[in-house]
C-alpha cells in the first residue's frame, strides 16, 4: 500500500506538471499569434471609416426626419439582424422585429402599403431582388428602394400593385436568381421581377456566396473527431497547422480581367433569369446600381477616406468595363443603367461607405418607376 501510495503521488505530480507545461506552451503560442496579428494590423495601411456605429453630426443631412437617438437605434438595429441557413441559397436574414427595421417570416422586408403574403393572384405584384443596398441597410423599412417604389407608383396613379422587398445582405445575382426559383416553386409568380445589382458581384468576384468558406469548413470537418477538433483549436496547433489557411489566394489576373469575368457571369445569369421569366409569363427589369466610386464627386462622399481600392478593388474597373458593354441598349431592352445617375448630385448620398440614404433610395426608385411605366412592364 505504501508503494502504491508513492506511485500515485508521483503520477499525480507528473500529470500536474505536464498540464502546467502544456498550458504555459499554449499561452506562449497564443501570445505569438496575438503579437503577429497586432503586427499585421499595425503594418496595414489606414482603411478609413466604413460606417458610424452611432449618430454623428456628419450624418445629420442624411437623416432629416430622425432624432440623433433614433439614428443610433437604427444603426444598431441594422447591425443586429441575425442570419440563418437557407436551402439552396445558403443564408438569409431571420425574422426580426424592431422599431425601424423588420424582416417578415416569409423572407421579405416590409414596405409602404405592404400587401399580405402570399400575393393576391388577381392583382399585379413586383418582387424586388438585390443585396443589402436593396434590403436597405441604414434606412428604415419605409425608406428602402422597394418602399419608395411602392409610393412612387401610387403617385403615378398605378394603384394596387403589391411590392415585396426580397433584398438580402451580401446576395450576389446568382443567389437572387435561385431565390426567384424557390418562390416560383411555391407557386408565387410575380408580374414583374426587378434585380438591382453591381456592387456585390464585383465584391465576391469568385461567384460564390459570401459565406461559402464557412460552409465548406463545416462540411470538410464533418468527419473529424471532436477530440481532434479540440486539439486543432489549441494555440500551438493553430500556430503550426493553420498558417495561411484563411488567407485568400492572390489572383494572378489583373483587375480588368477579373472584372470582365464577373460581368460575363452576370450576363449569363441575366439570360437564365430572362428564360425563366419567359417560361412563367412574367417580365423582368435588370438594374445596374450606382456605387460611390463611379461618377460621383467624392467631395460629397463623407466616407471618401474609406480605402475602396483595397477592400473593393474590382468595383471601379468593373463599372468602367460594364459601361462599355451595356450602355445604349447593348444589354437588352430589359436592362436599366443607373450607374451614372449621381453624376450631378452635389450632396451626400451614402449613410456608410456603400449603402444609400433615404433620398438616394427614393431617386433610384423614381428612375425604376418611370422605366416601368415607359416600358409597360405591368401590362
Amino acid at each position: 500500500m505504501k508503494l502504491l501510495k508513492q506511485f500515485y503521488i508521483y503520477l499525480s505530480i507528473l500529470v500536474f506538471n505536464v498540464l502546467i507545461v502544456v498550458l504555459l506552451v499554449n499561452l506562449f503560442f497564443a501570445a505569438l499569434l496575438n503579437l503577429g496579428g497586432n503586427s499585421a494590423r499595425a503594418k496595414a495601411p489606414a482603411s478609413g471609416r466604413f460606417a458610424f456605429t452611432e449618430y454623428s453630426e456628419e450624418l445629420k443631412d442624411l437623416y432629416p426626419g430622425l432624432k440623433p437617438e433614433e439614428v443610433t437605434a437604427l444603426i444598431r438595429e441594422t447591425g443586429s439582424i441575425p442570419l440563418g441557413y437557407r436551402p439552396f441559397i445558403q443564408f438569409g436574414e431571420k425574422p426580426f422585429v424592431g422599431k425601424h427595421v423588420n424582416v417578415e417570416k416569409f423572407g421579405f422586408r416590409p414596405v409602404a402599403n405592404q400587401a399580405p403574403w402570399p400575393p393576391d393572384e388577381t392583382k399585379k405584384s413586383i418582387f424586388v431582388f438585390g443585396g443589402s443596398t436593396t434590403f436597405g441597410s441604414g434606412v428604415t423599412d419605409y425608406e428602402t428602394i422597394a418602399s419608395w417604389l411602392s409610393k412612387r407608383l401610387e403617385e403615378m396613379n398605378v394603384n394596387g400593385v403589391q411590392v415585396y422587398n426580397f433584398g438580402r445582405g451580401n446576395y450576389i445575382f446568382g443567389q437572387e436568381v435561385v431565390l426567384l426559383q424557390q418562390l416560383l416553386l411555391q407557386n408565387h409568380v410575380p408580374t414583374l421581377a426587378i434585380f438591382i445589382d453591381g456592387l456585390n458581384d464585383l465584391n465576391h468576384v469568385s461567384g460564390n456566396p459570401a459565406f461559402t468558406k464557412k460552409f465548406t469548413q463545416v462540411m470538410d470537418e464533418g468527419e473529424i473527431s471532436t477530440s481532434w477538433k479540440l486539439f486543432l483549436e489549441l494555440p500551438i496547433s493553430r500556430f503550426f497547422f493553420s498558417g495561411g489557411k484563411n488567407a485568400e489566394a492572390n489572383s494572378p489576373e489583373d483587375s480588368n480581367t477579373t472584372s470582365d469575368k464577373v460581368i460575363n457571369r452576370y450576363l449569363s445569369n441575366k439570360k437564365l433569369a430572362s428564360g425563366i421569366a419567359q417560361h412563367y409569363g412574367f417580365k423582368t427589369l435588370f438594374v445596374w446600381q450606382p456605387v460611390p466610386v463611379y461618377k460621383y464627386d467624392q467631395k460629397f462622399n463623407i466616407f471618401r477616406d474609406f480605402d475602396y481600392s483595397r477592400f473593393l478593388p474590382y468595383l471601379k474597373p468593373g463599372y468602367e468595363i460594364m459601361a462599355t458593354r451595356c450602355l445604349h441598349g447593348r444589354c437588352g431592352d430589359d436592362f436599366l443603367w443607373l450607374a451614372d445617375m449621381q453624376e450631378n448630385f452635389n450632396e451626400p448620398l451614402y449613410v456608410d461607405a456603400v449603402h444609400y440614404s433615404s433620398e438616394m433610395s427614393k431617386n433610384i426608385a423614381s428612375k425604376i418607376a418611370e422605366t416601368i411605366i415607359d416600358k409597360g412592364l405591368l401590362k
